[in-house]
């Protein structure tokens, strides 16, 4: 294997790794985070932490010593058993976009949400072989009840793929629900089994607000798995600079797992890396830039050094259209993913206007270049067969290898042939319409779909997470603050 954890680049010297440490364990004892949860600052004062109104001053042997009870590994049970993963032991999860209110395509435009494209993003993640994991909340069906569209999200991911899965759980009452359709698919009763993985952010800086910390512990409790991820801009929520950005991401992620270890000794947890610049001229996150490569990679070492799986990296990009600034932002951040080792991404495929938009023509260009890492991942080969010597002495000085048996025998095995990307000369290309990338990503996407094939799904199942559904719509919403 090419890109692996052990052949990561690490830009931390051991010891700048060591600074950026300090000065996060310094952010935590000195200045302390604002926990808005008046039960998870109960348990924290409990187990010896400073509390002084909303502020928890962590310190640091406790962050440590909560840290070391999160496994380095935990098993990603899918509904179909074929599809469980070990996470955190170098298979990599990948995963479409997830968030998005607006969905695109080169059909009907940019348009609100729906679930119908929640669906499709759904079973396109399901029938692209780069991806190996699916994530609730494709495209936000902004149309439907905002107190119970969860619900169908969750029903979609479930239904139409058999992946292990991110769960959507922006509060503590929907991760709840999350976890209660994961219960019904998983046969009645999870026991301690980890069938999904949840988000929380931080609103940086150092904050965790109620919505986060009761999803945390809702996850926690059930051992479902939390992926802290920091939501770090550099000069809008973080220090304009990397060094001060990353030691903040290491307080806030570290802080937060050591939440999650006081709900539940032993729950998974990752160490999750947004990290991003601020454009200073509009205020607008700055996608696929030098520092967002710097945060995949240190924030791929800095996990391997708290001993958690992590979650970074992605098909990002802030380019509002599906054109070259699209294509180099998301190629540099889909390398430095693949380069990192990184063990969980989310947004691998689809993502646009700096995610705001699920693009379906840029879901089907990032699956191409997930096609072609992938396939870079698996190395060079040194069989007999491949150093070809015995073709070469019967084709002898001067001889035509585009004609050879061995050419034809093995150039569709050993040569990667895109579906997506062309080498027609140009006139050739334009006799035949001159048709653009765009254009092609367009009918790629269809035919993707086209695919699919549905996993099923046992009738007793399903006739019980609908009646579930159905129920929790009947009842009033519930307090989610």
């Amino acid at each position: 294997m090419l890109y692996t954890p052990e052949h990561a680049p690490r830009p931390l010297t051991a010891e700048q790794e060591e600074q950026v440490h300090e000065y996060a364990m310094r952010i935590c004892e000195e200045i302390g985070l604002d926990v808005l949860h008046e039960e998870a600052r109960r348990l924290l004062e409990k187990a010896g932490q400073k509390v002084d109104g909303e502020r928890v001053y962590f310190d640091r042997g406790f962050v440590m010593e909560q840290l070391a009870k999160a496994p380095h590994t935990f098993t990603l049970h899918a509904r179909n058993p074929a599809n469980t993963v070990e996470v955190g032991d170098g298979t990599t999860l990948w995963m479409g976009v997830g968030g998005p209110p607006f969905l695109s395509d080169l059909d009907e435009g940019r348009r609100a949400g729906t679930l119908e494209g929640h669906d499709t993003i759904i079973k396109l993640t399901q029938a692209a072989s780069p991806l190996n994991c699916a994530q609730t909340g494709a495209c936000e069906p902004t149309k439907m009840d905002v107190n119970t569209r969860h619900l169908d999200m969750e029903y979609s991911t479930l239904r139409w793929s058999d992946l292990p899965y991110t769960t959507y759980g922006t509060s503590g009452p929907k991760a709840r629900d999350g976890i209660e359709m994961a219960r019904i698919v998983h046969g009645g009763d999870l026991g301690d089994r980890t069938a999904l993985m949840g988000v929380v952010n931080s609103v940086s800086p150092l904050i965790w607000d109620f919505r986060m910390v009761d999803a945390m512990i809702a996850w926690a409790e059930s051992n479902q798995a939390t992926v802290v991820t920091p939501f770090l801009l550099g000069g809008a929520t973080a220090a304009v600079s990397v060094a001060g950005g990353l030691a903040q991401q290491v307080a806030e992620a570290l802080s937060g797992v050591a939440i999650a270890q006081t709900i539940r000794p032993g729950s998974p947890c990752l160490y999750g890396s947004f990290f991003q610049a601020t454009d200073m001229r509009s205020g607008a996150p700055a996608l696929g830039t030098p520092e967002s490569i710097f945060g995949v990679f240190a924030g791929a070492q800095l996990a391997r050094r708290y001993g958690l799986p992590f979650r970074g990296g992605g098909g990002l990009c802030s380019s509002n259209a599906v054109d070259a600034q699209a294509a180099a932002e998301s190629s540099f951040m889909l390398w430095a993913t693949m380069l990192a080792g990184t063990d969980v991404v989310l947004h691998a495929a689809g993502w646009l206007e700096g995610g705001l938009t699920a693009s379906l023509e840029k879901f089907a260009l990032d699956v191409e270049l997930l096609e072609q890492l992938q396939v870079q991942q698996q190395g060079i080969g040194f069989s007999e067969e491949e150093f070809a010597f015995d073709a070469l002495k019967e084709l002898g000085p001067g001889g035509l290898w585009l004609a050879a048996q061995h050419t034809m025998d093995h150039f569709r095995e050993w040569q990667y042939i895109s579906p997506l990307f062309i080498t027609q000369d140009f006139t050739t290309w334009s006799a035949a319409g001159g048709e653009e990338t765009a254009a092609r990503a367009n009918r790629r996407w269809k035919q993707l779909l086209d695919t699919y094939e549905d996993p099923g799904i046992d009738a007793d199942i399903d006739a019980e997470l609908i009646a579930y559904m159905d129920r929790r719509k009947s009842e009033p919403p519930p307090d989610e603050d």
